[in-house]
């Protein structure tokens, strides 16, 4: 179970736990169910999304459940990180698993947000269809720079990056809530989530780059 954290006042025990709780509602959920999506096109899916704009209490859902809880907690991150850099009394193993878990998250970031500008932000501007951004991206995805498929190596990055910060993410917060699930049941839940992530992340990548 992870040590307690400095007294930081009731204003910044509030937001911790809004921090902790977008990562896993609606983030997590919103993660899950977008790489299991996607991943149907492991299983024959050829096209995926409507052929029509989003409607306006689509869009508007999307940006409370989604965008606006991502932005608050990528936007907050810095601050709980810095705080809980301060706590002298985690072990070594611990500080380096945070500080790789907070460098996959700042990767992640980044992947998602370029996600969003190339693919998720014309649909919303009515440009596209949803349907198209899967050829869009199984394009991109094949296509090689000097022989190299570096289009596809940076989405599986991102992909194994996501898959990382999940896990150790829900097992940090499983270790302040060990009434719902702790231990080696939490442990096993985690890597399962990662695992599973990360396989079907990876898989869909390749089928779509190879596709």
């Amino acid at each position: 179970m992870e040590p307690a954290a400095p007294a930081v006042g009731a204003r910044g025990v509030a937001f911790d736990r809004w921090f902790e709780l977008t990562s896993v509602v609606p983030l997590a959920g919103f993660a899950l169910v977008h790489v299991g999506t996607y991943a149907r096109v492991l299983f024959g899916a050829e096209e995926l999304g409507a052929r029509r704009s989003p409607s306006v209490l689509a869009m508007l859902a999307e940006a409370l459940l989604v965008w606006l809880p991502f932005a608050f907690h990528v936007g907050f991150a810095p601050s709980v990180w810095a705080r809980r850099r301060r706590d002298a009394a985690r072990a070594p193993s611990e500080r380096a698993t945070l500080a790789l878990h907070r460098g996959a998250g700042v990767l992640l970031a980044a992947f998602l947000l370029d996600h969003f500008l190339r693919f998720r932000l014309p649909i919303l501007r009515g440009e596209r269809y949803p349907a198209e951004s899967l050829q869009m991206l199984a394009a991109e995805l094949s296509r090689t720079t000097f022989g190299v498929p570096l289009v596809a190596s940076l989405h599986a990055l991102g992909v194994l990056a996501l898959a990382f910060h999940l896990g150790i993410g829900l097992y940090r917060i499983a270790g302040r809530y060990p009434r719902f699930v702790a231990g080696r049941a939490a442990l096993a839940v985690c890597v399962g989530i990662a695992v599973a992530t990360a396989a079907f992340g990876t898989l869909t990548v390749i089928e779509l780059a190879a596709g």
